[in-house]
């Protein structure tokens, strides 16, 4: 049965309607039609809601095979209803493959001064439709997410035992990994690994071929620093009761 995902890009965010008997190389010819990036550019990130900071690979660009996509189905994919999926572009344009400097350059030279008056330029595009760094609002948010996500981890530890909430309930595990991942967000943000006590992750440790840490299968999840709370938190005990005194 066809399910809704949403579907976003640095430029884009949309909810659309995809069928699991896609194959995902007819899935990311959908994608370029509503992000601007080739299928042999994209790489494609899932989250598991629409709001998650929780993510995971679901096909790596740099590794583009398109006889791969053509046997794998949307179905071996696991995307749930409604989770997303955010494409970024690996060759780093964006902005629909289209560059700044590249169309400032293309053929003939003109000054930023001159650039900057055009009104037929990506430039003015964006700054038309507030996008990028002509968002007011961008910036002010990034820093302001470094700077949470500076204090969280700071009073982290690898080691430390945590617990993490969201509607899925309460998982507990182990701090495994502290740091920037290049292969998630070209090493934006600070992401924290943490080894699941049960299997209710992701993963393995790994993104993509890359062994971030190490730990069983479906024991791994990479999450923002907001999501982690590190302290006194010990495996559950699925015998214990709170009835039982």
């Amino acid at each position: 049965m066809d399910f809704n995902i949403y579907v976003t890009s640095y430029l884009t965010s949309s909810e659309r309607r995809i069928s699991p008997q896609w194959d995902l190389a007819y899935l990311k010819r959908r994608l370029e039609g509503i992000t601007g990036i080739p299928p042999s550019d994209q790489t494609l990130l899932h989250y598991p809601t629409s709001t998650s900071d929780e993510v995971r690979i679901l096909s790596d660009g740099q590794k583009y095979s398109e006889e791969r996509d053509q046997a794998t189905r949307v179905s071996d994919l696991n995307i749930a209803p409604y989770s997303r999926v955010h494409v970024t572009d690996i060759t780093g344009n964006t902005d629909m493959n289209l560059d700044e400097e590249n169309e400032q350059n293309a053929g003939f030279e003109l000054s930023e001064e001159d650039y900057a008056k055009r009104t037929d330029s990506v430039l003015n595009w964006k700054r038309e439709n507030k996008l990028g760094r002509f968002d007011p609002t961008v910036e002010q948010q990034r820093q302001k997410e470094a700077a949470q996500s500076e204090e969280l981890t700071s009073k982290m530890t690898v080691g430390d035992r945590c617990r993490v909430i969201s509607i899925q309930g309460e998982r507990r595990g182990v701090v495994r990994f502290i740091g920037k991942i290049q292969a998630l967000d070209k090493g934006e943000n600070t992401w924290v690994g943490v080894e699941f006590d049960e299997p209710v992750g992701k993963n393995n440790g790994a993104i993509g071929d890359e062994q971030i840490f190490s730990c069983g299968p479906k024991h791994g999840s990479f999450l923002k620093p907001k999501q982690v709370e590190v302290g006194d938190y010990p495996p559950i005990d699925p015998f214990e009761s709170d009835d039982e005194l």
